[in-house]
């Protein structure tokens, strides 16, 4: 019975499992990286933008 209720729901993106949340992980890991010069800023926008997208798709 609960793998029918779990079958409707959205499941968690794997970055949302590894960080507990998508912003979660651009804070702690984008946002650092950008400050920092390792990461391009506009790089990382388009980055950030399509997985978030993707993160969006997956949770359906």
């Amino acid at each position: 019975m609960a793998k029918l209720e779990d079958a409707g729901k959205p499941r968690p993106s794997p970055i949302a499992v590894w960080y507990g949340s998508f912003d979660a992980w651009v804070e702690r890991e984008v946002l650092p990286g950008v400050e920092s010069g390792v990461l391009a800023a506009e790089d990382m926008i388009e980055v950030v933008t399509a997985l978030r997208g993707w993160e969006a798709l997956y949770a359906r």
